[in-house]
């Protein structure tokens, strides 16, 4: 079986981190330096995770409100609920599965932050996001979780806002066991403001979490097996009825993804993709070609769309389906392709129509960066022959 995802690390990265420790070495640094210079920028902060990036963005700053996109991971609005906010949620566009300025327009006001998302690495309006909010005097903050590498106009995501936030999760364009991620920020005081925040409630990483998720890790390594994933997803998800652990519920208090420091062994694995990120940005555009030309003729879905310009680094690639999504999705699995789900469950309410109908049909066919051309022959033949049927 073809799984729904495959991480960048293997078992000697694993390995190396079981023997590496913060006192002894400067990864950290290095990676920050990289990312710095990848993104122009002056200040980055490492993170626990991507949601703990904005977390700690929105503790900085003292603006009541935050507006987030109806259609996006609950992650975004937990760690606005957590920052202690009031979130109202925006309608979002139903051809790139981000937020519609035009109905943003309505809600923006000095007491608002925008949480301007690039859903999935397909960007987002940005340019005509922030000349709205600079109207109102709103705040722009951008979920870069899933675009780092993509770029409108030449001009990298996460550079537009006054703060952005990236992720290195195991479905990212970078990816570490089993969270991580950075954040930045263009004003040097409100850049003070998210360190002096993050200093305050931040923890060191314990030795037994350390092992817990490079154990989870390894696992994640080791059913990239075609075997072992069939056997892993039978006891994961068939025997249980089950396809996703999503769910829409907030977490009430602070958890492991927000409160351990980013570690200098979580750093040397970044470190390593960050130095080939312009190789893995191409590697990804052309097989999301490569997808989209073996699967343009088939009539059960909506194709994402089409990076014309060859500016973006997408993580997904989220296909609408215009049948029964489950149905669809079963009789694939039947074939050897596994699908991840992409905010099945959303916290918007049911009258954000164009979200919900979203989150009903969207599923995400397998596309990582060891994704190979053969698998893209297999997974167009399965799914061309469940159109067959």
């Amino acid at each position: 079986m073809i799984p729904r995802t495959k991480v960048n690390y293997n078992f000697s990265d694993i390995l190396r981190s079981f023997f590496l420790s913060n006192r002894r070495h400067n990864y950290r640094n290095e990676l920050c330096t990289a990312l710095k210079n990848f993104l122009s920028i002056h200040n980055v902060l490492l993170t626990p995770s991507g949601r703990s990036g904005l977390y700690y963005i929105l503790k900085a700053i003292d603006r009541p409100k935050v507006l987030i996109p109806a259609y996006t991971c609950k992650a975004v609005g937990e760690a606005a609920a957590l920052a202690g906010k009031e979130i109202i949620y925006v309608e979002v566009s139903n051809d790139n599965f981000n937020m519609s300025p035009a109905e943003l327009e309505q809600h923006l006001s000095p007491n608002t932050i925008v949480i301007a998302t690039h859903q999935f690495g397909f960007p987002c309006d940005i340019k005509n996001i922030i000349r709205l909010a600079k109207k109102r005097n709103a705040i722009v903050v951008e979920d870069a979780a899933a675009s780092l590498g993509t770029c409108v106009d030449g001009q990298l995501t996460g550079t537009f806002g006054e703060a952005a936030f990236f992720s290195f999760d195991s479905s990212k364009l970078i990816s570490v066991p089993l969270k991580g991620g950075f954040l930045t920020a263009k004003d040097p005081d409100l850049y003070n403001r998210i360190c002096r925040c993050y200093a305050s409630e931040i923890k060191k990483m314990p030795w037994t979490h350390k092992i817990k998720i490079l154990i989870m890790g390894s696992i994640l390594v080791a059913i990239e097996n075609p075997t072992l994933y069939r056997f892993f997803h039978t006891l994961r998800f068939g025997l249980t009825n089950t396809f996703t652990a999503e769910n829409a519920v907030f977490e009430q208090h602070l958890n492991d993804y927000y409160l351990y420091d980013f570690t200098e062994w979580q750093s040397y694995i970044a470190n390593s993709q960050v130095k080939k990120i312009k190789y893995i940005i191409k590697k990804r555009q052309e097989l999301f070609s490569l997808l989209r030309k073996a699967l343009m003729n088939n009539p059960d879905f909506i194709l994402p769309p089409e990076d014309i310009l060859q500016e973006w680094a997408c993580i997904r690639f989220p296909v609408r389906m215009k049948g029964d999504k489950m149905a669809y999705y079963k009789k694939a699995v039947q074939r050897g392709v596994d699908f991840a789900f992409s905010f099945t469950y959303i916290s918007s309410p049911k009258n954000f129509k164009i979200s919900h109908n979203l989150a009903d049909s969207v599923l995400d066919l397998p596309y990582y960066l060891k994704l190979k051309k053969d698998d893209i022959v297999f997974i167009s033949n399965a799914l061309n022959d469940i159109t067959e049927e």
